[in-house]
């Protein structure tokens, strides 16, 4: 794979409808102000029909493109959001510089026989309304995360949660890993462990809902205070960087 496919998205624009993307694919869905997937008709900009985003897996796919030499050695990445670094953590924030994905994102495998692949998902100043669904593609999915809003689930066996800046999360999250996250907010109950992918490794600065974290949680006193004193739980070891005492 060597195209990468850029489309831009003029603002204040709405659409009303699904999106499939195929594998083997470089895509970037980028506004250049706030957009909205869905069909807007609610307030805040909520749709009451929520449309979706499919993102299709398949190794066979990206042989094709992996036979024809190293140059064409690319992984398929799908990013969606704005140009500006904004912030869509809030509402008004939100509706005011960031995208609107009013439905699910789905990672779908549409292979015969090999489910796995290693993707990328990156999300620039963006809500996702609906959940991130794992639909039986396999493998590494490494995510990025910058300036988003996940409202809904966020479940996926492959999904390694490699940078999480400014954000937030309000519902369940059933992932491999995670490596840093950073200023952000964590509302609903996690299961994951900490890897070692892109330091530095760990939460830093960030704040909780009252959650249950199953498996290993590394993070900063900072942090710290926010998941004791919001009546926070692990079921895993919990280790608690630069702590003195």
């Amino acid at each position: 794979m060597r195209a990468r496919l850029v489309i831009l998205i003029a603002a204040n624009s709405v659409f009303d409808e699904d999106i499939t993307i195929p594998p083997a694919r470089h895509v970037q869905l980028l506004g250049l102000g706030p957009w909205v997937l869905g069909n807007a008709d609610l307030a805040n900009f909520g749709s009451s029909t929520p449309r979706n985003v499919t993102i299709q897996t398949s190794q066979a796919a990206e042989d094709v493109y992996l036979m024809q030499g190293p140059a064409f050695d690319a992984r398929p990445v799908t990013v969606i959001g704005t140009f500006n670094n904004g912030t869509s953590v809030s509402t008004h924030t939100n509706y005011t510089n960031g995208a609107i994905i009013s439905g699910n994102v789905t990672f779908q495998n549409v292979a015969v026989g090999d489910p796995f692949t290693t993707i990328e998902f990156q999300l620039h100043n963006a809500k996702i309304n609906g959940n991130v669904v794992q639909s039986g593609h396999m493998g590494q999915l490494n995510t990025y995360v910058y300036n988003s809003w996940f409202a809904g689930t966020v479940i996926h066996n492959g999904l390694r949660l490699q940078r999480m800046v400014d954000s937030r999360s309000d519902s369940t999250i059933q992932i491999a890993v995670y490596s840093n996250i950073l200023n952000s907010f964590i509302g609903g109950n996690v299961t994951a462990n900490p890897a070692t992918d892109v330091p530095p490794i760990g939460i830093f600065g960030s704040q909780f809902g009252t959650i249950t974290w199953t498996g290993n949680l590394t993070l900063d006193g900072a942090s710290n205070y926010y998941f004791v004193n919001s009546g926070s739980s692990v079921t895993g070891t919990k280790l608690v960087l630069f702590n003195g005492t």
